[in-house]
């Protein structure tokens, strides 16, 4: 999801706010694979806390990382929101707005005038500006105005200046391609899922940078006493992305976040699912560097799962 206000490019810092935790991160592009840490940080706020609270939170944040940047991405988390994927084969592109509120209406159940929405279309590189209705296919965001509006209060009135707004799905997305972009091809595709403390994020990324996304709620942080309907719902993804979507296999499932630690989830998952499984830390990867300054200063802190979706929101850059 976008919502870009830029005239120029200019350093953006990532911030997601989710869970009882602030998390952000400012990143630097070295070369076309690697990516380095700069600055990072995060801190919990109280699940009850006031809005002014939070806004407190974020200002100590930023004055603990010493952010480059005022200008951020913002990951936006709601239960409530509309992740849904889109396929008009003979839609001209000029009515495709029409499409997707209608579909935003029925959803949420929201008068127009009360719902925020973008979509993203999945173009092929070779042709990104096609009009070709063929190419009409991707997914819509939609969530409650006031839930945008609250987010982009809180971050103004924290001295912040957000001018992108994504969702974790994408966050994730942003940052598998930035470091192993080479694994997802037109004949590979990857299956990610992102294991947050309430909800998990699960991605299939195909066609070198296409997505499929789904996100499941969940009532218990502890993924390991969930992991039936975790598998349920992979499959379930995996299934309608076959069948609905695109035929490229899916060659690799990729878990990350708070996976957990216990052997017997990952072989239950691998053996359910059928697919070659990885526990994936962005902040471990071969083509993910950290500044030797911040590394000093913070150490295991970058590793933490809570660090996730704020690494791809720092990356939102273009």
């Amino acid at each position: 999801m976008a919502a870009e206000f830029m005239a120029q490019k200019e350093k953006i810092a990532g911030i997601n706010i989710a869970d009882g935790v602030v998390s952000a991160t400012h990143v630097v592009r070295r070369g076309r694979k690697k990516i380095m840490l700069t600055h990072a940080g995060w801190m919990e706020y109280a699940p009850d806390a006031t809005d002014e609270e939070i806004v407190q939170v974020i200002r100590k944040l930023w004055k603990k990382t010493r952010m480059p940047t005022r200008t951020v991405c913002c990951g936006m988390h709601t239960r409530s929101m509309c992740l849904k994927y889109f396929r008009y084969p003979d839609l001209a592109p000029r009515e495709l707005q029409s499409a997707l509120n209608l579909e935003a209406e029925e959803t949420l159940q929201l008068p127009p005038d009360e719902i925020a929405l973008d979509w993203h279309l999945n173009r092929p590189k070779s042709d990104p500006y096609t009009s070709s209705g063929e190419q009409l296919h991707g997914f819509l965001v939609a969530v409650e105005k006031k839930e945008v509006n609250r987010q982009l209060n809180l971050l103004k009135r924290a001295g912040l200046y957000p001018v992108i707004t994504d969702v974790g799905s994408t966050s994730i997305c942003n940052t598998f391609l930035a470091l192993r972009g080479d694994k997802v091809n037109q004949n590979n595709a990857v299956c990610i899922v992102n294991l947050s403390r309430f909800n998990a994020d699960i991605s299939i990324l195909y066609n070198d940078h296409y997505i499929y996304p789904r996100t499941i709620i969940s009532r218990s942080s502890e993924w390991a006493t969930k992991v039936q309907y975790l598998i349920e719902n992979i499959s379930d993804a995996l299934l309608y992305y076959h069948v609905k979507v695109d035929k490229a296999p899916v060659t690799q499932l990729v878990l990350t976040g708070f996976v957990p630690d216990d052997p017997e989830f990952m072989n239950q998952v691998h053996d359910s699912i059928g697919l070659p499984t990885e526990v994936w830390t962005p902040a471990k990867d071969e083509n993910f560097q950290v500044a030797p300054k911040l590394d000093a200063e913070v150490g295991d802190e970058v590793l933490s799962p809570l660090m996730t979706v704020s690494l791809g929101l720092g990356l939102r850059d273009d």
